[in-house]
């Protein structure tokens, strides 16, 4: 068990088994609270890291996260260093907390993305660096010194890969987990075998479907530092997706997802878990069906593309890219983000 990154417990009521940390609540509540080392990196007070969604998480949703008591992160994916200072002065202006971003290694080189990292360190608010999936050899022997990095990854060997290279921290994603798979673990094996991937007292989070408190306990009793979690922040007032995208997610269930190579247009090396509709079912014409309003510019949406519909995006909504983990098991309304945590956490 690596007891130096758990979640700390904070319980009463009968039948419990005292942790550490003070008592809150009645006699039938249990709060969670994050480690010693989850607060000193990332000032979250609950062991909780927002997922950075391309698209979908923007400064409104990041911000109220860490507002909450989580970790929030920016989705920059394809971001132009313009466009990423833009972003981070926009969150910084609404909460203190310290924040962080999330790069996509496969949709970007080697020479974009240190470009990308080099503009973040001089930066004053200097944010948590994740990648989701591990960067080429040559960005992982370059990162700018001064800042703090972690990766997004589906195995074993990637994870000891992400340490090898001096990464503080690991995210390990299981195939419950909506949008591109990294991998192919499934959360019970993951729990099943913490003890291995978590040898060394390594700080890892589990991601993939976890949407409720005991989910997440059984993460932090397998010695999990905590949990990273999309799907159920996709679906919340301050998040950046469509409206009709959060309708999709409350009334999906387990089996209406399906994990599919359907929409690569734009990212073709990953299979990805979506709500299935008329894009995953027909081999229907790879026209426009939308467009996308960001930055003042206007981009046209194919089908099959793996573009997110957002706020900002108009057109055939129910036959985009409409990502989405088992978690949407508990999401049964559009939420707000402190309701989210509080449910995950008590």
């Amino acid at each position: 068990m690596v007891q130096a990154q758990r979640g700390l417990f904070q319980q009463t009521g009968p039948g419990r088994r005292p942790g550490p940390g003070r008592a809150v609540g009645g006699p039938a509540m249990a709060s969670v609270l994050s480690g010693p080392a989850v607060q000193a990196l990332f000032g979250a007070r609950l062991p909780v890291l927002q997922a950075g969604m391309g698209g979908v998480a923007q400064p409104e949703l990041a911000a109220a996260v860490c507002e909450a008591g989580g970790f929030g992160m920016i989705g920059l994916y394809r971001h132009e260093e313009g466009e990423i200072c833009e972003l981070l002065a926009r969150t910084a202006a609404l909460t203190p907390a310290r924040f962080g971003v999330n790069f996509v290694p496969f949709v970007l080189d080697a020479e974009q993305l240190l470009g990308r990292l080099a503009c973040l360190a001089d930066r004053p608010e200097r944010p948590v660096v994740t990648f989701f999936g591990l960067p080429q050899a040559r960005v992982l022997r370059s990162l700018p010194a001064g800042m703090d990095y972690g990766a997004q990854v589906g195995s074993r060997e990637d994870l000891d890969a992400a340490f090898d290279a001096g990464l503080r921290f690991g995210v390990l994603q299981t195939v419950e987990a909506g949008g591109h798979h990294l991998g192919a673990l499934t959360r019970a094996r993951a729990l099943d075998q913490a003890d291995q991937l978590l040898a060394g007292g390594r700080m890892v989070f589990l991601s993939g479907g976890i949407s409720n408190a005991a989910e997440l306990r059984l993460a932090l009793d397998a010695g999990y530092a905590g949990a990273l979690c999309g799907t159920v922040f996709a679906a919340t007032e301050e998040s950046a997706a469509h409206a009709r995208y959060k309708q999709a997610i409350v009334d999906a269930r387990p089996d209406d997802t399906v994990v599919t190579d359907r929409f690569s247009i734009g990212w073709h090396t990953h299979r990805h878990r979506v709500i299935r509709n008329r894009s995953c079912d027909g081999d229907l014409s790879a026209g426009v069906i939308g467009f996308a309003h960001y930055f003042g510019k206007r981009y046209p949406i194919l089908r099959y593309s793996v573009a997110v519909p957002t706020a900002q995006t108009e057109g055939q909504i129910e036959d985009m890219a409409l990502y989405c983990g088992t978690s949407c098991k508990d999401t049964h309304a559009v939420r707000t983000v402190r309701q989210v945590l509080a449910d995950l956490t008590s």
